[in-house]
């Protein structure tokens, strides 16, 4: 399971709970924090050949604003390359579970993936 760590300003802290407003305001298509997601969303799809996300939205977003956690579901449109037969597949609406913690001590979100993503592997090298 891969995380992200998000840091947060105190306006983002401060305002009332919405959280799927903020996870739209911290990933905003080509920016550093968007960059990431996908880097991590392109690992959890390696499978299907080489990944390209097409587009990301966030949907089922729960949050627990006593204990400061809480999940999104990533709905995502990919397509995979194979290179060596030249074909390109399109993949729309796939999914990616997601859960975070606000810490508002540290002012940084901390995202996990999905626990059934494969972490890369030495045996990988060989």
């Amino acid at each position: 399971m891969e995380t992200l760590a998000i840091n947060l300003n105190h306006h983002q802290l401060t305002e009332p709970a919405n959280i799927g407003k903020l996870l739209n305001h911290l990933f905003v298509p080509h920016t550093g924090n968007y960059n990431k997601l996908v880097y991590e969303l392109q690992r959890e799809f390696k499978w299907g050949g080489s990944p390209d996300v097409k587009s990301i939205i966030f949907d089922r977003v729960k949050y627990d604003e006593t204990t400061g956690k809480g999940s999104f579901r990533i709905l995502l449109d990919i397509s995979f390359t194979f290179g060596c037969e030249d074909v390109i597949t399109e993949k729309q609406d796939q999914t990616s579970e997601w859960t975070f913690e606000v810490d508002r001590t540290e002012m940084m979100m901390r995202l996990y993936s999905s626990p059934y993503v494969d972490s890369r592997s030495t045996a990988d090298e060989f």
